[in-house]
Order: C-alpha cells, then sequence, then structure tokens
C-alpha cells in the first residue's frame, strides 16, 4: 500500500454522467448543475487530478487548491498550470509527489475523467463519487461514456436524490466502495 505521512494513499473516480452513462459531448459538460460543482469542489480540494487532455481543455484552467495532472499522448502538449504525463502510471507517480510535497495535501487522487481516463484508471480506484442526471443525451458526434462496472465489486454506501430549484435537470448522487481491493498505487 502506498503511503504518505503514515496514511494509506487512495483513489477516487469522481463523475457526472446521465442515465445513459455519457459524460461528455467531446467539448464539455452537457448539463449545468451549480449544487453538484459545489460537491466536486469539496471533494476534489487539496488533491491531485488525473484528467485527459480533452477534460482539461473543457476547464480551461487549473483549480485553485489542487494539482491538475493531465494526460495525453502529445508529448509537446504543455499548458500553465498543469503537469502533462502520458500515461497512468505517470499520472499515479507525479499524483503521490505532489501530495508528498505539499502540506495541506489530502491522500487522496482523484481520477477526474474523461473516458479513456476512467477506463485505464478505475481499477485501482477503491471509491467513486457519481452524479446521475436524469437526462438521456445522444452525446453529439464524439460522445465520451464512463465505463460499466460489475455491480458485485462494489458496494453502495450512499444514496441521495437531490432536489432541483432552477431549471436544472434532476439529479442523484451516489457513493461506491470497492469490495475487494484495488490495484496498488505504484509510485
Amino acid at each position: 500500500m502506498t503511503e504518505t505521512n503514515g496514511l494509506a494513499i487512495q483513489m477516487t473516480a469522481v463523475v457526472a454522467m446521465a442515465k445513459n452513462r455519457i459524460i461528455g459531448d467531446g467539448a464539455g459538460l452537457l448539463w449545468h448543475l451549480r449544487d453538484d460543482l459545489k460537491r466536486v469542489k469539496a471533494l476534489t480540494m487539496g488533491c491531485p487530478l488525473i484528467m485527459g487532455r480533452k477534460t482539461w481543455d473543457s476547464i480551461g484552467r487549473p483549480l485553485p487548491g489542487r494539482a491538475s495532472i493531465v494526460m495525453t499522448r502529445d508529448p509537446s502538449w504543455t499548458a500553465e498550470g498543469a503537469h502533462t504525463v502520458a500515461d497512468m502510471p505517470a499520472a499515479i507517480a507525479a499524483s503521490i509527489d505532489w501530495i508528498n510535497a505539499t502540506e495541506a495535501a489530502k491522500p487522496n487522487i482523484i481520477l477526474f475523467g474523461g473516458g479513456e481516463i476512467y477506463q485505464q484508471g478505475l481499477e485501482y480506484c477503491n471509491r467513486i463519487e457519481m452524479t446521475i442526471v436524469d437526462l438521456l443525451p445522444d452525446g453529439g458526434a464524439s460522445p465520451a461514456y464512463f465505463p460499466d462496472i460489475n455491480p458485485a465489486d462494489w458496494h453502495n454506501v450512499i444514496e441521495a436524490d437531490i432536489a432541483v430549484s432552477d431549471d436544472a435537470p434532476a439529479f442523484r448522487y451516489e457513493t461506491l466502495t470497492r469490495l475487494a481491493t484495488p490495484r496498488e498505487l505504484i509510485a
């Protein structure tokens, strides 16, 4: 088990998806949920975020109080405030380095999307924080999906329907914990 200051470092996937598992259309989010954005901020503050370049592009900047670890196939790609890596092991190593070097860091690596990043990183996660939006979008020309997970591998520990007060679609939160030990985080 990878540790920092005596605490085990864990990985959590944080995702907002439609009922059909679509998370984006290649250009960004398909909805704006103010309450969910507040929840995401609370879940991710003080943590390194592993994301793909398209997710970075949709955000457009580093998020304060968090490290942005961006996986890309383009070795020449750079962005101010982003730490660029080529693969998941390098992203995990950069995340662990940031946690060890940052006084206020939490021992939690956040898998932040998109679809390919979730596909590559879910085996390391011991927790998934899901927002499930009551929509069925088609995802446009380049839909991104959250991967299917085996329900036998996960336990739903929290589920909450959220009341909406504006034009936002209905949504719910689910927190899943892995029943078996996830793949070891190797620095």
